[in-house]
């Protein structure tokens, strides 16, 4: 083999152990970082009385979207479940200014209901 042809295959094959060393890659599947599939966890969460944990689901989905109604429902919700009521309905007012079409008002009048059952 020539010097030349040597060098080259020596090149490749150290690329190639350079790049096979390297991080491994995360792959997102698609639908599992969404605000709805947070929100939808949080809520599995709160029915199950885990209301940090809760609270770290609603959070990531006000971090996706901080519009998202649902999110701060779910926050109040879960503030109050752990004992901060006042915080809870901060979060509920909140989810109420941002309102704004019926699905979205429903939805905070039946949080506002579930809000109350925590209240001291």
């Amino acid at each position: 083999m020539s010097k030349v042809r040597f060098f080259w295959w020596g090149t490749a094959c150290a690329i190639l152990i350079v790049m096979a060393c390297g991080p491994n890659t995360i792959f997102l599947r698609q639908g599992l970082d969404t605000p709805a599939h947070h929100v939808a966890n949080g809520q599995a969460l709160i029915d199950r009385k885990k209301f940090i944990d809760a609270c770290r689901e609603f959070e990531r989905a006000r971090e996706l979207d901080p519009y998202y109604t649902d999110a701060y429902i779910g926050l109040g919700l879960s503030y109050a479940g752990s004992g901060d009521y006042p915080k809870g309905l901060e979060m509920m007012r909140l989810a109420e200014a941002m309102a704004d079409n019926d699905r979205e008002r429903e939805n905070v009048h039946q949080g506002y209901e579930r809000l109350n059952r925590f209240k001291p």
